[in-house]
């Protein structure tokens, strides 16, 4: 028989949590891993009426992000696109308007797909996931939270929200390049985060999804943001990347290709949000 939990509360969740039961926030993802279907004796707990869970706020240079908080929510939060532009960005071009309105944050890194959108700019952004079991709280870098289409949390452990440090002299953008036929399933994105300064982007985090993960950073393109003749060296960087990354693969040309429509398209977003290229959308 399957069994269905609804906790309100963590001590709720720890207190009936058994092994092998399955977490689902916004049941996005889990509804088509499960194709509808559930084998017998499978026990789920529902996250969505756990209020700890949820809410958006800012507090001594940090921006708080609750685990339930769905993608149409990032979108429209003036804290995110204030904060964590890149986050907003990937939520908005998330899937269809009603998996916006479903997916959450916590769930989109927690399946650890390489595919999902969040993790990349989380990862720019330098964004820790809290998590929590019955041992206690721990903080996680985005990396050490993925694996390879399954995390890397421990039995009975969730995550609770993203703690993103704030930071006003610094731009972020995300860009993917989705598929049509799956409702803009990401084939290839990208993410940054740096500090404009005399023509060139600082202190830059880069990170490229569907690589084989959901976000791999990039050194390589990371430096040539900070060096002269960066329009050049950046598509190059990201492309050199992703030949070590997915050496082989039929698809490495096309995503090569990608990179460097990309590569032009986010530092021409980064330069808007810097206020001095036209308007930004």
């Amino acid at each position: 028989m399957n069994v269905l939990e609804r906790p309100r509360t963590l001590d709720e969740l720890f207190s009936i949590y058994r092994p092998g039961m399955e977490f689902v926030a916004g049941g996005s993802d889990w509804v088509i891993k499960n194709h509808g279907r559930l084998a017998g004796g499978t026990s789920v707990a529902d996250l969505s009426l756990m209020e700890e869970l949820k809410g958006i706020s800012f507090e001594g240079g940090l921006l708080r992000i609750g685990a339930m908080e769905t993608m149409t929510d990032l979108h429209r939060s003036r804290l995110v696109r204030k904060y964590a532009s890149a986050l907003a960005d990937a939520a908005y071009v998330m899937g269809s308007e009603q998996i916006r309105n479903r997916a959450t944050v916590g769930g989109n890194v927690a399946n650890s797909s390489p595919a999902a959108d969040t993790p990349a700019p989380l990862a720019a952004l330098g964004a820790r996931a809290v998590t929590a079991s019955a041992a206690g709280e721990r903080a996680l870098t985005i990396e050490e939270v993925l694996g390879r289409n399954k995390n890397r949390l421990a039995a009975g452990e969730i995550i609770k929200g993203f703690v993103i440090p704030a930071d006003e002299s610094r731009v972020s953008a995300f860009l993917k390049i989705g598929s049509r036929s799956q409702v803009s399933i990401s084939r290839i994105n990208i993410a940054v985060s740096a500090r404009y300064e005399d023509g060139l982007y600082k202190e830059a985090r880069v990170y490229v999804g569907t690589l084989g993960s959901a976000a791999q950073r990039c050194a390589g393109a990371e430096a040539a943001l900070g060096a002269p003749g960066f329009e050049e060296g950046f598509p190059e960087e990201l492309c050199a990347f992703a030949a070590s990354a997915i050496p082989g693969r039929p698809t490495l040309p096309y995503k090569q290709s990608a990179l460097r429509a990309l590569a032009h398209d986010v530092t021409a977003l980064l330069m808007k949000r810097t206020g001095r290229g036209g308007a930004d959308d």
